[in-house]
């Protein structure tokens, strides 16, 4: 067929169309270009400015670790950091390290055996100081301090791991090094002393060298990744960038990254690529594993000539997204402008046009005519020679296809017809073979099939066609092939078979229809495949197993209801609890199991379940022999099939019960002795309280504390101390009535409150009689103990009418009662109350002594009685308060050793002794021991430990250190304390025993004792010119000490005739007002200087104070 020309109309229409088309398009273009180049340079330049402030920020950074290096050389250097001054080195650091929360660790290391000092911050911004010892033959603990309020604190000390920090890599680099010092690259550090894992970091390093270029130590300010990496993303999230730096090397490491725990990781290839392309600055595009970014790269140089390469990106989606909104804007606005120049070309086009418009419609009209006509032409179109040829055709070709459609459609109406006779007769067999979904199909007396329906096909796989007249046999069978037909056929009933189908073996139930046609035989059968229901049925049934093997196992009793309240299901244990079977209690009311007491309110809560949809409540059930099992019951309501109905369990909670009452016996109770506690007696006090302002009778409270307690405990263990407090909680609740109260206050002690006294005298007699029955002994497991005990008194209302009054004054008084001695028993006085405010108020004075500069110490001389010279000190602690003056030892220390006070305090006192002895013998001054005083809170930890760590500290000489120890605090444990006293004495430190004579004395341990000296007490030296009992102690002691070969220091001397009988009895050193009193440290080195002695006439006798 030949193609058609296009039309004059649609070219007009298109190629004007298309030119305006080009020509906004092109416009539309460039004004998409300009707007994403604008948008893309501001979005350059907000990333590399970005960039630019957070380079700033880490070269701040680096510039402050710098600084507070070079703050800490300043310290270490004036003067020369040595061993000794290693602490307060790195103390006065503390406040340039302080200022910079992102360093970790600054460290100062000795070259002689690599001492090494560090403060670091830990991850909970703890700052801790460690001194290590490093490789001194003498190493002593590793310790370490903690900063608190009151400045670095002794926190926990290590025994030494060998760690020389001289053979690592910042070391080594530091001597290398140029003097204004140094950044290394990242490395691994040692494992972390807390954490005890490998850290990464970066290390600031300087060498400090004296002016005879003698090496002075080495000095790192180090900065762990972690604390980097926080830094860093304070900086991404500050500026909404993503940060990362890059250490550029023989191999680059990624060392900046939000991902980096604790090691750094290898630089990815596209971030390398981006390096490599962008130089030492640039903005690029680059596609990691997390997707497409813009990124910005700056170098940063560090000292030593580390470079890191800074990378600031942000991701392509967040840059692209202002992008694509202006490109959506302009490219709206143009494709809105360009749709108008559009269709104003084509209203122009039409116009001219418009002719042809109208000839092509009168062309389509006489094309969907069903009759051919002449064409009519209407409108100027005529002008145009085309259209008029076309008309002619057109109707030429009308014509011929109406003659062709007549023929066609009688030939239609024919096969109609035919057609629909056919489809007549198909469909009313159709309808009796095919209506069903059930398989049908008949067999002639040879068993040949004569039909076959649409189920049958889909169920045995065979169509209709593959079929007929085929036998039987071939097309359906058992799985076992022993169908027995004309049995089968026989059958009257409706039959259930295992047949072979198309998917399988399936069960089936058949039906035999028997008939003629034709006068034969024919039987039709209807297959209904039931292998579905089958299974539905099994499965109902196992569901149903199922739940009520679920239901039989559960604990309680479960229950089913209708809307009547009447059982409809229930286990096997609702049919125990009960005692009734289970053809007995369907229908049954559940609730007339139950106590007739409690009947009304289970029915309510019943209705609840009805109302409310769930209910949990407690009631009973009544066991056949009576017996009430208590339950927790919960009901929840359910609708089926429009009938409503409930179900629920009931739990028996017997054990939870009596756990309950259990509990609440033990909320009052003791454990141990199962006496009233503190709580409960604390009640019955508040209501003795009530009782005496109606009665206007005594009510008194005994505070009884055992004695010599903890002693039996240490020795049989406390399961056998758990039954002697019990034996006597019992023994005490035989003393009194119903009406009292024996309860377990704490420990060994006991509570007693002793109800309506008839008078306030009858106080004092029960408690008497406590005593005596408490001294009496206890027979137990075939041991004899025997305790005393101390009771203080407290009456109501005399001494108050508060239940916690009460207690304190009690307890007041028993502190007064101890003080006087066994057995003893005492009331409580105002006295007492004010005694104990001022003790409290001295404690809280105390807490700030020594950092408000209030304590001091003063040295008093130990002389010669051989040469007379000054051979030794005792430092004596003085506490002076702005307000209450000069507050005398005996007054605060044992405030202190009670509250714990006592180890900061003798931690001050030892080092600043310490300290003082060493400055004495730095000046060159005559060689002198300081002898200082140790609590037995001190002896209680290891004190040999404690007492090397102050002397490494202080660089003192230890055998110009003496601690002095009393007798009392030896023996609380002789074979511990000689333990620590042979590893004092190993390093060569003295020991000495004061006050000897006074307290616990004992030969047998005296002569194990690796002691140098015995100090006779002050009260014997000032007796014994009166009293021969005392001259008599003087001079057993001195012979018994030269026997032992200990020394004797006689204390308090002060007349020259003490110091003559003295030196008769050859006593070797003198101390006492005699010859000085307690002076302060320059006093004593005036004595020192000018070698102030005792001089000493051998043939008088009488000694003389006289200055050389």
């Amino acid at each position: 067929m030949k193609q058609l020309t296009r039309s004059f109309s649609s070219a007009l229409v298109q190629n004007a169309a298309g030119l305006v088309l080009v020509i906004g398009s092109a416009v539309l273009i460039g004004m998409v270009w300009q707007a994403v180049s604008s948008t893309r340079q501001a979005a350059e330049y907000e990333l590399s400015h970005a960039l630019d402030r957070s380079v700033e920020r880490l070269r701040i950074l680096i510039q402050a670790a710098e600084m507070t290096a070079d703050s800490a050389e300043r310290i270490a250097r004036v003067p020369a950091v040595t061993a000794s001054t290693l602490f307060p080195a790195l103390d006065r650091a503390l406040a340039a390290f302080e200022q910079r929360p992102e360093l970790s660790y600054l460290g100062i290391v000795l070259p002689e055996y690599g001492e090494y000092g560090t403060l670091e911050r830990t991850s909970e911004g703890q700052i801790l100081l460690w001194l290590h010892p490093g490789a001194r033959p003498d190493a002593a603990m590793t310790r370490n301090f903690v900063l608190t309020e009151q400045g670095f604190i002794p926190y926990t000390q290590q025994a030494p791991n060998g760690y020389d920090p001289r053979a690592r890599p910042f070391y080594q680099a530091a001597l290398q090094g140029a003097a204004e010092g140094r950044w290394l690259p990242s490395y691994q550090w040692i494992v972390h002393s807390i954490s005890r894992v490998p850290l990464w970091g970066l290390s600031y390093v300087k060498a400090l060298w004296d002016a005879n270029a003698q090496l002075i130590g080495v000095l790192d300010v180090d900065l762990d990744l972690p604390a980097l990496n926080r830094f860093l993303q304070e900086l991404a999230t500050e500026y909404g960038v993503q940060l990362q730096i890059v250490e550029l090397g023989n191999t680059p490491l990624l060392i900046g990254d939000q991902r980096i725990a604790g090691e750094p990781l290898s630089v990815p290839n596209e971030l390398a690529q981006l390096i490599q392309s962008q130089g030492e600055a640039g903005v690029g595009q680059w596609v990691s594993a997390q997707g497409s970014h813009w990124a910005a790269v700056r170098h940063l140089e560090l000292k030593g000539g580390l470079t890191w390469v800074v990378v600031a990106s942000r991701p392509t989606a967040l840059i692209e997204a202002p992008l694509r909104r202006q490109l959506y804007q302009v490219a709206g606005m143009g494709l809105l402008i360009l749709i108008g120049l559009v269709w104003g070309s084509i209203r122009i086009a039409r116009r001219f046009t418009q002719p042809l418009v109208k000839l092509e419609r009168r062309l389509k009209q006489a094309s969907d005519s069903d009759t051919l006509e002449p064409l009519v032409i209407d409108s100027p179109s005529s002008e145009f020679r085309e259209t008029q040829r076309l008309e002619q055709a057109l109707s030429h070709l009308a014509l011929a296809v109406q003659q062709r459609e007549e023929q066609l459609a009688l030939q239609n109406i024919e096969l109609l017809e035919a057609k629909e006779q056919q489809l007549a007769s198909l469909a009313l067999k159709g309808a009796i073979i095919d209506s069903t979904d059930t398989a049908i199909f008949s067999l002639d007396k040879q068993l040949l099939v004569i039909e076959w329906n649409r189920a049958a096909t889909q169920l045995f796989g065979c169509c209709r066609e593959q079929v007929l007249q085929r036998p039987i046999t071939e097309l359906v069978d058992t799985p076992e092939n022993a169908l027995d037909w004309p049995s089968m056929l026989a059958i009257k009933d409706i039959s259930t078979y295992q047949l072979v189908g198309h998917l399988g073996v399936f069960d089936a139930e058949v039906r035999v229809i028997k008939g003629h046609q034709q006068g034969q035989p024919v039987y039709t059968l209807v297959i209904e495949d039931i292998s579905a229901r089958r299974k539905a049925e099994r499965r109902l049934k196992q569901e149903r197993d199922y739940a009520d093997a679920v239901l039989n196992s559960l604990p309680g009793v479960f229950y089913h209801c209708d809307e009547y309240v009447r059982l409809q299901r229930w286990n096997r244990n609702f049919e125990r609890i009960t005692g009734t079977k289970a053809d007995q209690l369907l229908g049954v009311d559940p609730i007339s199991f139950m106590p007739k007491d409690e009947q009304e309110r289970v029915a309510a809560k019943v209705a609840e379940v009805f109302e409310k949809g769930a209910v949990h409540f407690e009631a009973s059930y009544v066991l056949p022999n009576g017996q009430r099992i208590p339950c927790l019951f919960t009901g929840v309501r359910f609708a089926h099939e429009g009938a409503c109905g409930f179900v629920g369990l009931g739990t028996d909670i017997s054990e939870r019960k009596r756990a309950e009452q259990r509990l609440r016996h033990l909320a009052t109770h003791d454990v141990v002795t199962d006496l009233p506690n503190r709580y409960l007696l604390r009640d019955r006090l508040e209501q003795a309280i009530a009782s005496a302002e109606q009665t206007h009778k005594p009510q008194a409270l005994l505070l009884v504390d055992l004695n010599r307690f903890k002693v039996v405990n240490d020795a049989y263990g406390h399961p056998f101390g758990d039954k002697v407090l019990k034996a006597m909680g019992e023994r005490l609740v035989s003393l009194f009535t119903q009406a009292d109260t024996v309860a377990r206050h704490s420990g060994d002690q006991f509570l007693i409150l002793v109800r309506d006294l008839q008078h306030v005298d009858e106080a004092h007699l029960i408690a008497r009689k406590v005593i005596d029955s408490i001294c009496q002994p206890i027979l137990l497991q075939g041991r004899e103990i025997h305790l005393s005990s101390h009771v203080g008194l407290s009456l109501c209302p005399y001494d108050s009418n508060n239940a916690e009054t009460l207690i304190q004054h009690a307890d007041q008084a028993l502190c007064h009662a101890k003080r006087l001695g066994r057995n003893r028993c005492v009331s409580f006085t105002a006295e007492m109350n004010q005694q104990m405010q001022q003790r409290i108020n001295l404690e809280t004075f105390l807490h700030g002594a020594v950092a408000a500069g209030q304590l001091q110490l003063v040295y008093q001389p130990k002389v010669s009685l051989h040469t007379g010279g000054i051979v030794g000190c005792e430092a004596l602690l003085r506490w002076h308060h702005p307000q209450l003056g000069m507050i005398p030892p005996d007054q605060f220390i044992p405030v202190a050793e009670e509250s714990g006070l006592i180890v900061p305090i003798s931690a001050w006192v030892m080092r600043t002794a310490c300290l003082q002895a060493k400055a004495w013998f730095d000046a060159g001054l005559p060689r002198t021991t300081v002898a200082v005083n140790i609590s037995a809170y001190l002896l209680q930890q290891d004190l040999s430990v404690w007492t090397l760590d102050v002397l490494q500290e202080t660089g003192l000489a230890p055998e110009l250190l003496e601690l002095e120890l009393t007798e009392s605090m030896i023996a609380q444990d002789v074979e511990r304390t000689i333990g620590i006293f042979d590893r004092l004495t190993a390093v060569g430190i003295r020991l000495s025993i004061d006050d000897f004579g006074t307290g616990y004395s004992s030969l047998s341990y005296l002569k194990h004792l690796p002691v140098d000296t015995l100090k006779i007490d002050k009260s014997f030296v000032d007796n014994m010119l009166i009293r021969s009992e005392d001259e008599a102690i003087v001079r057993s002691v001195i012979r018994l000490a030269h026997s032992l070969k200990f020394k004797v220091v006689a204390e308090g001397v002060e007349t020259a005739e003490q110091c003559d009988v003295l030196r008769a009895y050859r006593c070797d050193e003198i101390q006492g007002y005699y010859f000085s009193k307690p002076v302060s440290a320059q006093a004593f080195e005036t004595l020192l200087r000018e070698g102030t002695r005792l001089e000493i006439s051998d043939t008088t006798m009488l000694p003389k104070i006289s200055s050389s």
